[in-house]
């Protein structure tokens, strides 16, 4: 009994420390929502998490910029929770106004000193623009990928600082909205966390399966050209590969390079062995160095005929798939765009398991890349949307789609799960008035489909748009027979 009751206080004590430990990430003495890294495909060590509450204001007569409620003298009299978007239950604020005020302290550790600092924003909806201490950081537009503002010309090591962020959430018709129906995702939705990087640094590592010839073709961009000679190394875990060090030369001027890497046996990732390749990226050279922490998943992706009919199918790994999937509105009735947890998106891939699914259409939403990892992990395969306008389908609605498109699939081309990008949803935003589909609409339509397939010939491309379908030949196109409207590309 002695034996057991000090077993029991031993795991208490555990759980305690890891209570105390999740409460103080990024040196805050309170609980903070989502405290895990936001990205587990590309993980920096040196990072800060900044969601919890900060000092917020409404500017409902957009006076503020005028005003300069940047430089300090305004005092921000509400409390919002960072990163749930106003109007939300989670967020503490009622949306009462389409342009938000943010601020908070921060302090950069002096530790970081000598390398460069961002401050990173996962999304927000709609125009950000950032000041510390007053000095302008910069702007961004764009409701829902990542954008990160450079901190390093005014941060000042060890000493607490004002950051203050103005998102502008006025209505356009060339907008990206999706489906807010259920609740405006207005503001911050996606943790924002400071990040040390060296002056030099990794801006994406992208890896291709190429599982017929049993190697990954790998993609490597920097945040600008190496001064002088260099080094990238990819780390595999040693029961991955037998030489877990895979080193690169990088040429002075190089701000971009290609290899393969050839993997004995590799272990394919599937729905019955989600299997992972967890690996560490890092750069060496005469301006520092950068880690990254990434992964990838072997798998194939193509289209084909089951064998002994003609129904065309989609194959994972040459095998063909009878998906069983769900539309998934990633909505939360309390947090909207934003799920309360890391263990609730978790669940949610779960439970879908549980009913049978073996997929999800994350409808009209670029997904929280943390719920991507889970359907990595667990295995369930994703379709991946670009939210949509609302028309017309003009220069300025245009060049919104095409960013959200572009910095999508930059950010999530390495999760396995995902198998389809999805272009378009039905006939939202592509009709102009009693005009109908224009022909440059439909030119338009057929140049994304290839722009998607230039950007990643490995994933299907689906639209469901029928003002295209006269333009671009489908794989599948006997598909409507099991999911009426849809045209899947190859």
């Amino acid at each position: 009994m002695m034996k057991s009751t000090s077993g029991m206080a031993r795991l208490l004590t555990m759980v305690l420390c890891l209570v105390v430990a999740t409460a103080v990430v990024g040196g805050q003495g309170d609980a903070i929502p989502l405290p895990e890294h936001p990205r587990p495909d590309f993980e920096r060590a040196d990072w800060v998490n900044l969601n919890g509450p900060w000092n917020f204001g409404f500017d409902p007569d957009n006076k503020g910029l005028d005003e300069q409620w940047f430089a300090g003298g305004k005092r921000f009299a509400m409390t919002i929770t960072v990163p749930f978007p106003w109007g939300s239950k989670l967020s503490g604020v009622e949306d009462k106004a389409d342009i938000g005020w943010y601020a908070r302290t921060i302090q950069v550790p002096r530790s970081w000193r000598g390398k460069r600092v961002f401050v990173v924003v996962g999304a927000c909806d709609w125009r950000t623009t950032a000041w510390l201490d007053g000095e302008k950081l910069g702007e961004h537009q764009g409701g829902y990928t990542p954008f990160a503002f450079d901190l390093t010309d005014h941060v000042k090591f060890g000493r607490r600082q004002r950051l203050v962020l103005r998102v502008d959430d006025t209505p356009h018709p060339f907008k990206l909205e999706g489906k807010q129906g259920y609740g405006r995702a207005a503001g911050i939705w996606q943790t924002v966390y400071l990040e040390a990087r060296p002056k030099i640094a990794i801006e994406t590592v992208h890896f291709t399966p190429d599982v017929d010839n049993s190697r990954v073709r790998v993609d490597v961009s920097l945040s600008e050209k190496a001064s002088g000679a260099m080094t990238f190394c990819l780390t595999f875990k040693p029961r991955d590969r037998a030489d877990a060090a895979v080193p690169q030369p990088v040429k002075a001027g190089q701000q971009a390079f290609a290899f393969d890497i050839p993997l004995d046996k590799p272990r394919l990732w599937s729905l019955e062995d989600p299997y992972l390749y967890e690996v560490t990226a890092a750069l060496d050279g005469p301006d520092g160095g950068d880690t990254v922490s990434t992964y990838f998943g072997m798998r194939k992706i193509s289209t084909g005929v089951l064998p002994g009919t003609d129904f065309p199918y989609v194959m994972l790994n040459d095998k063909p798939v009878y998906l069983q999937m769900s539309l998934d509105q990633a909505y939360h009735p309390d947090g909207y765009y934003t799920f309360p947890s890391d263990a609730f998106m978790r669940d949610e891939i779960l439970r879908s398991r549980r009913i049978g699914l073996n997929g999800q259409r994350i409808h009209i939403k670029v997904e929280v890349p943390r719920k991507l990892y889970w359907a990595d992990r667990l295995g369930m395969l994703i379709m991946a949307d670009v939210p949509n306008f609302w028309g017309p389908p003009d220069a300025q609605a245009r060049a919104e789609s095409e960013y959200a498109l572009r910095q999508m699939i930059k950010r999530d081309y390495n999760h396995p799960a995902i198998f389809s990008w999805v272009n378009f949803n039905e006939t939202w935003g592509l009709r102009t008035g009693d005009e109908g589909y224009k022909p440059e609409t439909q030119q338009w339509v057929e140049g994304i489909y290839k722009l998607t397939k230039q950007l990643d010939p490995t994933r299907l491309v689906e639209d469901n748009s029928p003002c295209n379908y006269d333009h671009v030949a489908t794989d599948l196109n006997t598909w409507h027979q099991y999911l009426p409207g849809y045209a899947w590309r190859k």
